[in-house]
Order: structure tokens, then C-alpha cells, then sequence
């Protein structure tokens, strides 16, 4: 009787070793490979815009790495990395208001326009994210070329036909990333409920 009391307690302790080692695990992956930061931002304008909140934060993790104060080689500023004539017509149409270039370097500010922007180029597209996304990197005139020259259809599942290797690359990416944070992610209620165990495990 008491070997087997020995060996249920160490096989108890190995269950919590295994298990605080997972979790370690994961905490890591939050942090380093799909970090989240801004993320009531993010679920309340994904939510606004009809758009998925793991679509959004993979866009900012291929776009800047969470790196607000990111500039592009061709002046795509911040998290979403929009092209400053870009947003600023969107908030026009959005908002009704012109905007600084420089305020394109405020978080909230850039996901509010940078979710709405890609919103418009999914309905454009019937909700196809393979399209959206490519207008998104490479512009619509791009995407609508590709699709009169039979590169892309209409309900393209893949960005392998893409001729633009960094405008493929960037949809694969983003969609890799869009599963993974959904993985890690999903199983925590919103951010917007402010769940203790949310803000205790996450960065």
C-alpha cells in the first residue's frame, strides 16, 4: 500500500510538472511569437468593422511586429503600416475628418483606420481574405489585373499564383498567423470583459 502511495504521488507531481511546463510553453509563444498587445483596441474594431480580431492582429504582426513607431522603406507608418494618403482618405470616408500624418503613429488611431480600410477591401472582394489581403499589400488596381488575367479567381483559397513574391509572401503570413492566434487566443474570453486570468497570463 504505501509503495503505490509513493508512486501516485510522484506520478502526481510529474502531472504538475508536465503541466506547468506547458503553460510556460504557451506564455512564451504569447509573448515572443504572437504577441497581442492593444488588444481591446483590437476586438473592438474588428468587431466594429465585421472582421475577425486574429485576422487583425496578423495583420499587425506581418505589417510592424507591434511596433508602433514602424516606417516603411515606402512611408507606411505604424502598426498597420498605411500609406499616409491612403488613410487619410479613408478617414474622410470613415470618419469625416482629416488627419496629420503624424497621428498615424497613434495605436488606436491606426487600427481604426487600418481595420476599416481592410474591411472595405474584403467587401470589395465578397469577403475573400486571399484578395483582400493582396489588395491590401499590393493595392487593388493589382489584384483586379491578376484577376482579368486569370492568376487569381474570384474565390482564390490560395496566394500561390501571386506574381509578387513579397505581395505572396504577405498573404501566407498573415493567414499562418491569423491560425496560430486563434490557437493561442481563442480560449480566452474577449478583452473587453477584463477576465483576471486574461490580464494575469498575457503581456
Amino acid at each position: 500500500m504505501a509503495q503505490r502511495k509513493r508512486y501516485r504521488l510522484k506520478a502526481g507531481r510529474a502531472g504538475v510538472f508536465w503541466i506547468s511546463f506547458i503553460l510556460f510553453v504557451l506564455i512564451m509563444l504569447y509573448r515572443y511569437v504572437a504577441p497581442m498587445p492593444y488588444r481591446t483596441v483590437i476586438w473592438h474594431e474588428a468587431q466594429v468593422n465585421h472582421l475577425s480580431p486574429y485576422l487583425v492582429a496578423a495583420v499587425i504582426r506581418v505589417e510592424s511586429s507591434y511596433r508602433p513607431n514602424a516606417v516603411s522603406s515606402k512611408g507606411a507608418i505604424g502598426l498597420m503600416q498605411l500609406i499616409p494618403s491612403t488613410a487619410k482618405w479613408a478617414s474622410l470616408k470613415a470618419d469625416n475628418r482629416r488627419i496629420q500624418t503624424a497621428e498615424l503613429f497613434d495605436p488606436a488611431l491606426n487600427i481604426h483606420l487600418g481595420t476599416w480600410y481592410l474591411n472595405q477591401l474584403l467587401q470589395s472582394y465578397a469577403g475573400n481574405e486571399v484578395l483582400g489581403l493582396a489588395a491590401y499589400n499590393a493595392g487593388s488596381r493589382n489584384v483586379r489585373n491578376w484577376l482579368s488575367e486569370g492568376l487569381l479567381t474570384p474565390s482564390a483559397t490560395s496566394a500561390q499564383k501571386i506574381p509578387f513574391p513579397e505581395t505572396k509572401h504577405f498573404v501566407h503570413r498573415v493567414l499562418f498567423y491569423k491560425v496560430l492566434y486563434h490557437s493561442l487566443y481563442g480560449f480566452f474570453p474577449p478583452p473587453s470583459r477584463h477576465s483576471s486570468l486574461w490580464q494575469a497570463l498575457l503581456p
